[in-house]
């Protein structure tokens, strides 16, 4: 063999020593270097996830804390009373009339919670039913308005006033017997009178130029007397009550018809040329159209 071929073949060998060795260096120790590389990584994302639900539920436990101290009492009758009582005495402290308040039994959540709901009805002014709401979400009890319905009246700018209310009571509550008595931070102002240009705005008012009539009068009923059937119409703006007839005029405020069918729960007014179907419950404002063959 030539010099030159002796020196090739050499070369060649140790490129092929140089590619076995490589592989054995890659099996024996690169691949559980690279696999333990792995493994590490594997756990420290592990561990970033247990730290962050641990911040979560670190987190959780501080809600949970707020939470049971602005609660109701655990004891649900014990709650269910203190929390109607502490509702009387506010709606009595604002000046609220014709106060009435219940409540329904309470209803458990899979024993995370308790939900308890309470209904107001009662009449006051504006002024007195933004004192009465600066109050309520001044107190720092676990609880929230769920339905809030305003009936205006033109006797002496009053409200009729309709309030949903649901409170919470959680069995971490501590106090056995008794309401929280701290402020709550819930307000954009802590004083009363920052509230006042609601009142000012006088929004529910319906004399002069505010709402029609028809707005606030209502088709309360449909009664029969002495085999006759008779709409009874409420006008909520002076606490009158109508009952017509068939064929009897309706008169209110800009609206003039008259009684032209009584059906069931529906009432048939004709007025100028056009027939409008009005259903019990429903104001006179939202009537509806019927066609002209009906």
């Amino acid at each position: 063999m030539k010099k030159r071929e002796k020196i090739l073949a050499a070369i060649v060998a140790a490129m092929v020593l140089l590619y076995v060795g490589s592989m054995v260096f890659e099996n024996a120790l690169q691949g559980p270097l690279n696999a333990r590389r792995s493994a590490i990584e594997r756990r420290l994302k592990e561990i970033d996830t247990l730290n962050a639900e641990l911040s979560r539920a670190r987190e959780a436990g501080k809600e949970l804390a707020v939470w049971e101290a602005q609660s109701l009492p655990s004891n649900l009758s014990e709650a269910r009373a203190l929390y109607q009582q502490w509702l009387a005495e506010l709606i009595n402290r604002v000046g609220l009339a014709d106060l009435n308040v219940g409540s329904s039994e309470p209803g458990s959540r899979k024993g995370n919670y308790s939900r308890l709901v309470f209904s107001v009805q009662g009449r006051g002014t504006l002024a007195q039913l933004v004192e009465f709401l600066f109050e309520f979400y001044s107190a720092d009890h676990l609880h929230q308005i769920q339905k809030l319905d305003i009936t205006p009246s033109a006797k002496a700018d009053e409200l009729d006033l309709s309030i949903t209310i649901e409170a919470m009571s959680l069995p971490g509550a501590d106090r056995a017997n008794r309401l929280n008595n701290r402020k709550s931070d819930r307000l954009a102002s802590g004083l009363l009178a920052d509230y006042q240009p609601i009142v000012d705005r006088d929004l529910f008012s319906i004399g002069g130029s505010g709402p029609d009539a028809t707005d606030y009068t209502y088709l309360t009923a449909v009664v029969d007397v002495d085999g006759q059937l008779e709409a009874w119409f409420t006008l909520r703006s002076t606490d009158q009550m109508l009952k017509l007839r068939v064929g009897e005029t309706l008169d209110i405020g800009q609206f003039r018809g008259s009684i032209a069918e009584i059906v069931d729960a529906d009432v048939i007014i004709e007025s100028e040329g056009e027939r409008w179907l009005l259903t019990v419950g429903e104001n006179l404002a939202h009537a509806s159209s019927l066609p002209p063959e009906y």
